[in-house]
């Protein structure tokens, strides 16, 4: 591990679990302000935080940079506030309009959380599986809020803006992961969308309709892999949304039916390696872990090697493009080329799905190019 990583990891599992720290590894070479950047580049800030309230003051650092540690973690505690009164509103009013639709990910997988406020706040992220009723929710969006950008008419996804939240209308998801996702995934979609989802009765996002839990778990785990193997990559605030939905609805679970789910979308060796690193990393209960097998740690630490390297959605990638003022092309070119890094570290992990990602990269690089000079 480099600087800040081992303290780092230490108070995320505190955090997540109230688990006790291991004092040891702080001291007065402990660097607070990696850990703060670390928690920036994770998305993990709220969560950083609460692990911070076990390690004693004469062990914390300076008061100016302990303080944006909680300072950060208020402004969320506003944020997620703002998200929750406004998501379930949105859903209902939605509803009396014709459209139904599902809460994905996001403030419903915050609940999950000891401190759910304390979860880094993302968009509001709606499935709408029906065709006509994803068309009517798009007209009601544009009466209300802002399209930030142009509809992505073959997924029927739609992005707007609504007072600074992003809302993210969703008819249709595909993963692009390996042959037998992309394939297999509307089968799968089919099957494990059989109901309405679940009504949400009391709390913050009472009204909402949150997915059935077979569904979100598997969800939850495959939208995480494919920002990992294709699009850029991942924070350690995916991975522990996956970690608190999977354990807070460990109980729920068909295990058949997860196996055999996995199998169909081609996932299971995602899942062992994942869990391995959850597992032996990241503090979560191996008794409540799927498929845990202890063979698959080093391949788990090779990932969360990555997930170092590449940041929440690829972000300390990105810092490598060029800025503003150059050409579209050259930018393309730059950005093309730095995802050649994150393809061969997955390369030593995943080989064969790897290979199969890159190719569809350079594929939509591609036709990315040829659209553009045609116009």
């Amino acid at each position: 591990m480099i600087k800040g990583e081992k303290e780092f990891l230490e108070l995320l599992k505190a955090g997540l679990w109230n688990a006790p720290l291991d004092l040891s590894v702080f001291s007065s070479q402990t660097d607070w302000e990696r850990i703060l950047q670390l928690a920036k580049e994770q998305t993990v800030m709220g969560v950083i935080t609460d692990g911070l309230s076990g390690v004693p003051r004469e062990k914390q650092g300076e008061r100016r940079v302990m303080m944006q540690f909680y300072a950060r973690t208020m402004a969320l505690e506003d944020e997620n506030r703002k998200m929750n009164a406004f998501a379930p509103q949105l859903m209902i009013q939605l509803e009396r309009k014709g459209v139904h639709s599902l809460l994905l990910k996001g403030q419903g997988v915050a609940q999950c959380y000891r401190q759910p406020l304390h979860r880094v706040v993302g968009d509001i992220d709606l499935l709408v599986t029906d065709a006509e009723e994803y068309a009517k929710a798009r007209k009601l969006m544009l009466m209300i809020a802002k399209e930030v950008e142009k509809e992505d008419e073959g997924r029927k996804h739609s992005a707007f803006d609504y007072k600074g939240m992003t809302i993210e209308i969703h008819g249709d998801f595909r993963f692009y992961i390996n042959k037998a996702c992309r394939m297999n995934t509307p089968k799968w979609k089919q099957t494990r969308l059989t109901d309405d989802g679940v009504r949400v009765k009391d709390g913050p996002l009472a009204g909402a309709l949150l997915p059935p839990v077979m569904f979100d778990v598997l969800f939850i785990f495959a939208h995480l892999i494919g920002h990992y193997m294709g699009q850029g990559g991942v924070g350690l605030r995916q991975v522990s949304d996956w970690m608190m939905y999977l354990n807070t609805h460990y109980e729920k679970l068909n295990l058949q039916i997860l196996a055999d789910d996995l199998r169909l979308l081609g996932l299971r060796p995602y899942w062992e390696v994942f869990g391995a690193m959850a597992v032996a990393c990241l503090g979560y209960p191996e008794a409540r872990m799927p498929y845990y097998d202890a063979r698959n740690v080093r391949k788990g630490r090779m990932v969360l090697e990555n997930i170092f390297k590449t940041g929440n959605f690829g972000t300390l990638q990105k810092q490598e493009q060029l800025k503003g003022g150059t050409s579209p092309l050259l930018k393309k070119l730059v950005t093309f080329l730095g995802q050649v890094p994150v393809y061969y570290r997955n390369l030593r992990v995943f080989p064969k799905d790897t290979l199969w990602c890159f190719r569809q990269f350079v594929a939509s690089a591609l036709r990315g190019y040829q659209s553009k000079t045609i116009e």
